[in-house]
């Protein structure tokens, strides 16, 4: 992949001016020491390099004030580094979605900052004005054109501004925290645009301290603590990292629904369903009777890889026998969204199985060999070598003519049946029947 923008060791400073008030504040002070202003500086962003290449979807994740926001203004050109290097390729337009009413006029209509918001970004009149029924379409504004945008709620805002970052056909979107306001259904149609988007070989920063948008939408994290990069590797990987940062502070780390009220709370948009595919029901049906069919019986010992948000394991603890399910997981907060959230409304008490949580793959605190063992939606979420070691890991505890299936769960699908390919011919799938691995 060719490199589309790339940070070299970049850093920015800010002067914070403190007791700084008006001119009759600032003259008094002159005479009292105490009341002068003082300055301090603060340095946002020290020494950042980062490489990003066409096609990819990056986070950027952190703590307030870590300097997620400054870097990606950088990029976008509305802060200037006061050390280092920003490199953008030749001819590679920006879109960004950083601040709501960024590049807006309260006063003008929403037709107006229409045009306004293009000519920002580099387009012509007539170029804006090729645009603008498909801005007005997605927005879903048509009856609000016409209308001030002071007079808008942020949802407004927010559908307005994407409506246009998402019809300007940028080579690079940035995003901040788009997903913090508008309905449900706006969301749904902003995560189709950003799929369509990296389809098309388009690149996506995104800032968001949401572990249900960063797994959503990104493939790699990079992780900034007090200016500094911390990480910059696989989003199970990162968001771990943040969740060590975060134990340092009393706030709940990212991404964990809270449980007070696990009766009523909606989860059909939560992050810890979202993150695994969005058809949490399907799926964990889906492997269960799957495995059924492939001879499972209670006595057994079952190992899923990536039980997750125990969409699976909710059906084969109440199947298997005691402490014959076993479970492993990459991501802790995937897992403790599964056993305090999904579990407790399944009516299934985690401590009927086992489960494994590290980075490693480390499965070597597990006594059995397993008769079955299954991989499904975690290879998502991995890079290649950690599918890698993910598949080395399960074979070597598979008991003697035991069996693992890797598989992606699609609902309704099986994956032995025969398959007609694009050219017409017809292959057969593996057959269940085979040792080791399937």
């Amino acid at each position: 992949m060719s490199l589309v923008l790339e940070t070299r060791q970049l850093s920015k400073r800010f002067v914070l001016n403190h007791n700084a008030g008006d001119v009759k504040s600032r003259a008094l002070g002159m005479l009292r020491a105490g009341d002068r202003a003082r300055r301090e500086e603060f340095w946002a962003l020290r020494g950042v390099s980062i490489r990003v290449s066409a096609g990819e979807s990056v986070a950027l994740i952190g703590r307030n004030g870590s300097g997620k926001s400054t870097l990606l203004k950088i990029i976008a050109g509305i802060h200037r580094p006061t050390g280092g290097q920003m490199l953008v390729r030749r001819g590679v337009r920006i879109s960004s979605m950083i601040e709501l009413g960024t590049g807006f006029h309260p006063e003008l209509t929403g037709q107006e900052n229409v045009l306004l918001n293009t000519s920002i970004h580099g387009l012509s009149r007539a170029e804006a004005l090729a645009i603008y029924d498909r801005v007005v379409a997605y927005s879903g504004l048509r009856h609000f054109m016409d209308v001030p945008i002071k007079n808008y709620s942020s949802g407004m805002h927010m559908r307005l501004g994407f409506a246009i970052a998402a019809n300007l056909d940028p080579d690079v979107l940035l995003l901040d925290e788009i997903f913090a306001v508008g309905d449900e259904e706006f969301q749904r149609q902003c995560m189709g645009t950003l799929e369509s988007f990296l389809e098309a070989g388009k690149t996506i920063l995104f800032v968001s301290h949401s572990a249900a948008a960063v797994q959503a939408i990104c493939r790699r994290v990079c992780v900034l603590e007090r200016g500094q990069l911390r990480f910059d590797g696989d989003v199970d990987s990162g968001l771990t990292e943040y969740r060590r940062l975060n134990q340092a502070s009393p706030h709940q780390p990212v991404g964990v629904d809270a449980p007070a009220d696990a009766s009523t709370a909606p989860l059909d948009r939560s992050w810890h369903r979202l993150a695994t595919g969005g058809k949490w029901d399907e799926e964990g049906a889906w492997v269960f009777e799957f495995l059924r069919a492939r001879g499972l019986r209670p006595d057994q010992y079952v190992l899923e890889m990536g039980s997750g948000s125990m969409a699976a394991a909710s059906h084969l603890l109440r199947y298997m026998e005691q402490s014959h399910y076993w479970g492993f997981e990459k991501n802790a907060e995937l897992f403790l969204a599964g056993v305090q959230i999904e579990l407790p409304r399944a009516d299934v008490r985690p401590e009927r199985g086992h489960f494994l949580v590290n980075d490693d793959f480390d499965l070597s605190s597990a006594p059995h060999a397993f008769d079955f063992a299954i991989a499904g939606s975690l290879l998502r979420r991995l890079p290649l070598n950690g599918v890698a070691r993910c598949f080395a890991s399960a074979i070597r505890k598979l008991a003697p003519g035991g069996t693992f299936f890797v598989a992606w769960p699609e609902p309704g699908a099986d994956p032995f049946a025969p398959r007609v390919q694009p050219d017409g011919t017809t292959t057969q799938g593996d057959r269940p029947d085979r040792k080791s691995v399937v």
